[in-house]
């Protein structure tokens, strides 16, 4: 019997949360000799409530891209002679000296800077850019198995570091977070965010390569040349990104008509519900993802989806959803136009999202990681 550590410092938050949330969920279900230790920090550590017998949680309160996370918490795995490290994210223990398998999302930011958004002193931005690319390359380089969630991650991956063997990475799709589809809605969402039906819906964060802006300035052309009546609700966190955001709406005069509920306050997983329960569809305008989650997860609540056209998402969701060019805003006003104004489309592709959705589940993302931990220990 192996012991396995699994980095689950993230355990809780949005985000890398989910995915670490469900691999452990998965694994605890599923059939295999190993021990895990799973660290955390507090808020995970209080949440984490083990149901096999084989798993143990320790407190690893250290926070993620820290210098108490490259020292302090590797003298924490140390402690515990693991015969492998899990990190389900890049941020390694760079001088961490046994096994390792990670799991990437994607390298989005070795092509999309955050400079625009940061409130970091330029210098020191460039300095945690320059680490960032650092412990990817580590992360990389030492990792037995590096997990990826699609073949376009993978083909980034190859692209950048022509020296790493294909054999290294392993495609592990995600799922829909099953706790999303048990989770009632706030009936008091749209009330309390000032929205009015009909609305397109859009979540995620507002960072350069979600493309966002030219989202809005479609919703100016699907008013002003289709005749859309209704609002655009922009769903993500309050920060420099999002401010942007709603200049931008403020300059095109659309202050009535999109809403950034995030800039109220926070939007809980409940409020999320009711607006996908009450959307016209989803829009997603990303320029680039790893996996694209969010698409996902409004087709499992039967809303119809219309996004860009990028080779994650035709590899992801195939002929199920209704796709636009992202470099142009009348090419996504004109798509949008069309699945709103036709009801046998939106009917068709609300069918085509839930046969898409059964693809996907974190029990097969769990046993394709559990193979690549035995594999590592081979």
């Amino acid at each position: 019997m192996k012991t396995i550590g699994i980095d689950a410092r993230f355990y809780g938050v949005a985000g890398p949360g989910r995915y670490v949330k469900n691999i452990i969920r998965q694994l605890e279900q599923s059939n295999n000799n190993h021990k895990y230790v799973v660290f955390l920090r507090k808020e995970g550590f209080d949440t984490y409530n083990p149901q096999n017998p084989n798993f143990t949680k320790v407190l690893a309160d250290y926070k993620w891209y820290s210098f108490e996370e490259q020292f302090l918490f590797l003298a924490k795995l140390l402690q515990h002679k693991l015969d492998l490290l899990y990190v389900p994210h890049f941020n390694i223990p760079v001088l961490y000296p046994k096994k390792l398998v990670t799991a990437i999302p994607d390298i989005i930011m070795h092509k999309f800077s955050t400079e625009r958004g940061t409130t970091l002193p330029k210098p020191y931005f460039m300095f945690k850019k320059f680490v960032y690319y650092w412990v990817v390359l580590l992360a990389v380089l030492k990792s037995s198995r590096v997990i990826v969630p699609s073949n376009d991650v993978k083909n980034d991956f190859l692209d950048t570091y022509k020296y790493v063997p294909k054999s290294k990475f392993v495609i592990a799709y995600e799922g829909i977070d099953p706790d999303l589809l048990t989770t009632p809605e706030d009936t008091k969402t749209l009330a309390n965010f000032h929205i009015i039906k009909p609305f397109t819906l859009y979540i995620s964060s507002m960072y350069e390569h979600k493309n966002v802006e030219r989202l809005v300035q479609a919703f100016k052309i699907l008013i002003e040349k289709y005749g859309f009546t209704g609002q655009l609700v922009l769903v993500g966190k309050k920060d420099k990104f999002s401010a942007k955001i709603v200049t931008l709406v403020h300059s095109l005069n659309l202050s009535d008509r999109v809403r950034l509920p995030g800039e109220q306050s926070f939007v809980t997983d409940a409020q999320t519900v009711s607006l996908r329960k009450n959307a016209e569809l989803y829009v997603f305008p990303s320029l680039k993802e790893g996996f694209s989650l969010t698409p996902l997860e409004a087709m499992a609540l039967n809303l119809p989806t219309v996004i860009s056209d990028i080779p994650c998402h035709k590899e992801i969701y195939g002929d199920s959803t209704y796709y636009f060019d992202p470099t142009n805003s009348e090419d996504i006003a004109s798509k949008l136009n069309d699945v709103l104004s036709n009801p046998q489309l939106k009917h068709d592709l609300v069918n085509r999202g839930l046969e898409q959705v059964k693809k996907y589940s974190w029990s097969k993302t769990a046993q394709i990681t559990l193979e690549a931990f035995n594999a590592a220990l081979e």
